[in-house]
């Protein structure tokens, strides 16, 4: 890949990609990194994966983005990302997912939401749909964000402000914070709502979070349908994980949001049924996932205090 006549490409920041097994869909995305506009200074992926993918970790230096290729041997989508914030050569990490393409402009736009921001600022731009790859078009809906205005958001809000992906931060304040729950998140027990977690968290640190939106990624569209009815089960019991781990008696907020999301469940599952049944069922079957995580998440934590007791 040849360098571009004219100023210098790479920006100080690291762009974090944390895969597993799925090598086809992450080099693309490594491509579209490197082909865009502008670049990161490093690009870390963090790979669990069945066998090492030794072409990225032979890619070394390219338009003055350093490539580093790490591969783990513990599982854990949270884990993996601790494991680049600690590894990350800037303190400025921009949090990326295998599954997408980045528009040209897309670092550059991200990054200038930083403009006049401190290291309690975090910056975030949209995640939308790709086209229906191999017929199949399924694209978890809590994994995009749409919202085409820019917005500015600080302290705790009714809903999830804070993406997975498509998120700049910086990693001193991500960590000072204890970095993401490795008991959320695909791969852990409770296989979702990690970002969830860490947004609420930065939130309450003070953080302000500003939604960028010409700042643009686009989430692959590959998986199968037959996927569909684990998706909404698995999302469910990260999300009521989530609300359990901040429901306190002094503090009502989370309970407040999980009452808010059950009755939406129930209210569109209801809206859904004379015409479209197995949408109904999904958001039923998210809503028994989300009450079960909440309840095994209780429970889990109630055998902890008793060991930790003895």
């Amino acid at each position: 890949m040849s360098a571009p006549v004219g100023p210098d490409p790479a920006c100080d920041a690291t762009v974090l990609i944390c895969s597993h097994d799925r090598p086809r869909l992450l080099a693309d995305t490594v491509a579209s990194v490197l082909a865009a506009s502008r670049v990161p200074r490093e690009l870390l992926v963090v790979d669990h994966s069945t066998v090492a993918h030794d072409e990225l970790a032979a890619l070394g230096v390219v338009r003055g983005c350093t490539v580093r290729y790490l591969q783990t041997t513990e599982s854990g989508l949270s884990l993996a990302r601790n494991t680049g914030l600690r590894a990350a050569a800037y303190d400025v990490v921009v949090l990326l997912d295998d599954d997408m393409l980045v528009e040209p402009e897309w670092l550059g736009r991200l990054l200038a939401g930083f403009a006049d921001g401190g290291p309690y600022t975090v910056v975030t731009g949209r995640v939308l749909a790709g086209p229906p790859e191999g017929g199949y078009g399924l694209v978890p809906p809590a994994a995009l964000v749409t919202r085409s205005t820019a917005a500015v958001y600080r302290g705790r809000q009714s809903t999830d402000v804070i993406p997975g992906a498509n998120v700049a931060l910086h990693r001193e304040v991500a960590l000072a914070i204890g970095g993401f729950d490795e008991r959320l998140g695909a791969g852990s027990r409770f296989p979702s709502a990690d970002d969830n977690d860490m947004g609420l968290r930065l939130l309450d640190a003070g953080c302000e979070v500003r939604h960028v939106p010409g700042a643009v990624v686009l989430h692959r569209a590959w998986r199968t349908r037959r996927e569909r009815a684990l998706m909404r089960w698995t999302y469910g019991r990260g999300k009521g994980a989530f609300y359990a781990k901040h429901m306190r008696r002094s503090d009502p907020y989370a309970l407040a949001r999980l009452r808010a999301d059950a009755r939406a469940r129930i209210a569109a599952a209801q809206r859904g049924l004379p015409h479209s049944p197995r949408a109904s069922a999904g958001q039923l079957l998210y809503l028994a996932g989300m009450l079960t995580g909440a309840a095994q998440w209780l429970l889990c934590e109630r055998r902890r205090r008793a060991r930790t007791w003895r």
